[in-house]
């Protein structure tokens, strides 16, 4: 639209990737699991259905990368601590038919990235 400003400072890609997340400095017991919307240099985006992150919560991340492309070795993954900026609800598509709340979750990255095979 013209005459609205960018505000992001990286490009964000509409990249699939698995990702395993938890509240850093908690135990690896709680685990959840789910894929990402977007992703940037700076930030990722996904959707949940947990209910328990809040803004300013600390998510240590891992994210495992696209096993089909022959350029990246086997089970390689990026992990990193990410800083929750906004959970959004996300609005039910069908209202006569029962499922899970989700939430819309955007974190900015607060380590360097960190790749591991």
């Amino acid at each position: 639209m013209p005459g609205i400003a960018e505000k992001r400072s990286h490009r964000r890609l509409r990249i699939h990737l698995p990702v395993e997340y938890h509240l850093a400095g908690s135990s690896r017991l709680k685990v959840s699991r789910t894929v990402t919307v977007n992703i940037s240099t700076g930030g990722v985006y996904f959707e949940t259905t947990a209910d328990d992150i809040k803004p300013d919560d600390k998510l240590a991340l891992e994210l495992n990368l696209n096993q089909d492309d022959d350029r990246i070795p086997p089970h390689s993954r990026i992990s990193t601590v990410a800083k929750v900026l906004r959970v959004t609800a996300i609005p039910e598509k069908d209202k006569d038919t029962p499922s899970f709340k989700r939430y819309g979750i955007a974190a900015k990255f607060e380590q360097p990235l960190k790749l591991t095979f």
